[in-house]
């Protein structure tokens, strides 16, 4: 992924708010941007709200179920950071169980 491009999701900026150069180097494509978002937030298991992944997915149960599936499919480390909001949210999850 281009650093321009995960510097403008790490700061929260909304496509319609995104430089020309950004913008050109994903195509010009809205929907490019919102899928580098996704990867990106999952990758860095980001919370669901207070980040540009909320405006993406809309679901947030199914967003921590991918989060959680990609974590374990990578052998990356459980989300701990995330563990107030993942008995929440997944409680009667079957994926999560």
């Amino acid at each position: 992924m281009n650093t321009d491009v995960e510097f403008h999701i790490r700061q929260n900026y909304p496509w319609t708010k995104l430089p020309a150069n950004v913008k050109q180097s994903l195509g010009n494509s809205q929907r490019e941007y919102e899928k580098q978002v996704l990867l990106y937030s999952i990758r860095n298991q980001l919370r669901f709200r207070n980040n540009l992944v909320r405006h993406v997915r809309k679901d947030e149960r199914k967003y921590y179920e991918e989060l959680l599936k990609y974590s374990r499919d990578h052998l990356m480390l459980y989300p701990y950071h995330l563990s107030d909001i993942m008995l929440l949210t997944t409680s009667s999850c079957r994926v999560c169980s």
